[in-house]
């Protein structure tokens, strides 16, 4: 299959009006190459890429459900992260900011349970009703967000959904930087985008309007109501 998609546009005219607008850019990038998400699950790394993941399950006949992944911060400094702790104990590091502090392996293996217990378990019990992530065995799988900065969340989800035996794995997102695109093809199948400029700001910076999700939103998508996101992984 063919995954150069790359579309390096000017940074000022990439800009989306709002998540809705990126969304139809993005179903029309997917119209666009045939890619075909029926059946498959769209996997959100955040909170506010439900918004996505839903929308895009119900265009095309798939299933959603989210990773839920905390940050490990720097022991000096709360605003640096230095790795990454997924709900199935998966861990990415960033080894150059591990180094450069001369932070411990120990650090970060205590931080990553310390994170998976009291962050990721309320979260799973709180909007999973205490029920795993769904299988992602043989599954086609989209790992979607509203856009990436750095590939660092994404490369945890390809590697989680590694570890739990999918079929495919493709990255599904309106913006992401160009060298972080192309880092993120040699892990996965495919990275579908709509925009990869070459200088990237931030995520926000190419919406004219993005919204966080509500607490009673993210509850609304990830509730009891919802049962697809509810089945537990055998």
């Amino acid at each position: 299959m063919n995954t150069d998609f790359s579309h390096i546009t000017d940074i000022e005219g990439m800009r989306f009006i709002n998540e809705e607008d990126a969304l139809n850019k993005l179903i029309n990038e997917i119209h666009t190459r045939h890619i075909d998400l029926k059946d498959s699950i769209m996997l959100a790394l955040s909170f506010n890429a439900l918004y996505l993941a839903n929308a895009l399950a119900q265009k095309f006949g798939a299933t959603y459900d989210i990773l839920f992944l905390e940050p490990i911060l720097a022991p000096l400094n709360s605003k640096c992260e230095i790795a990454l702790v997924s709900e199935s104990m998966d861990i990415v590091m960033n080894e150059s900011l591990i180094d450069s502090f001369d932070i411990t392996l120990d650090y970060v293996y205590w931080e990553a349970k310390r994170a998976y217990e009291e962050d990721i378990l309320s979260q799973i019990y709180q909007y999973r009703k205490g029920n795993a992530i769904k299988s992602l065995k043989n599954k086609n799988i989209f790992i979607v967000d509203r856009g990436i900065e750095t590939g660092f969340r994404a490369g945890l989800g390809v590697q989680t959904c590694l570890k739990k035996e999918c079929q495919d794995i493709y990255i599904l997102t309106p913006i992401l930087a160009q060298n972080v695109a192309q880092g993120l093809e040699s892990l996965c199948d495919g990275v579908i985008s709509v925009y990869r400029p070459e200088c990237f700001v931030s995520v926000e910076h190419h919406y004219k309007e993005l919204k966080r999700l509500s607490n009673e939103e993210i509850e609304k998508y990830l509730g009891a109501n919802n049962a697809p996101n509810l089945k537990k992984e055998h």
